[in-house]
């Protein structure tokens, strides 16, 4: 005897997805005696209704606002993600930290050593006998 490997046709199904019996037979007959009747739509292809110059210029008022928000959007996304730095003395709030000495010896100073500070004088091409302190002095 074969298996039957359907086990969805061996279960009853009650999960409120059924139609009655000849439901969609007379569906579009059913659906044209309920909605309401347009008499536009029985004349419509015979003549032409004039459209306002609004009416003939809207799609293209439309399309160029749409390509103006764009640009405006990529525009901002490009200012948001700039690569080339900001200078310092065009933000008051950092130039005013920088020039105060207490913050910049404990939030800045404190967080380097003396090696890191080397290095990145290396990493930038800075030799130490050309590093001059206080006046003539060479290191």
């Amino acid at each position: 005897m074969k298996k039957d490997d359907n086990i969805l046709s061996r279960l009853p199904r009650h999960d409120g997805m059924t139609v009655p019996d000849g439901y969609f037979a007379d569906f579009s007959r059913h659906m044209q005696d309920v909605l309401p009747p347009r008499p536009e739509l029985a004349h419509m292809g015979e003549e032409e209704i004039p459209r306002t110059r609004w009416q003939q210029m809207r799609p293209y008022v439309y399309m160029a606002a749409m390509f103006a928000g764009v640009w405006c959007m990529l525009k901002m996304f490009t200012m948001l993600t700039s690569t080339t730095p900001m200078p310092l003395d065009t933000n008051p709030v950092i130039a005013e930290a920088i020039s105060n000495d207490t913050f910049v010896n404990e939030y800045v100073i404190s967080d380097l050593s003396q090696w890191d500070v080397y290095d990145d004088l290396m990493d930038d091409g800075i030799v130490p006998d050309s590093i001059k302190f206080f006046g003539n002095e060479t290191l």
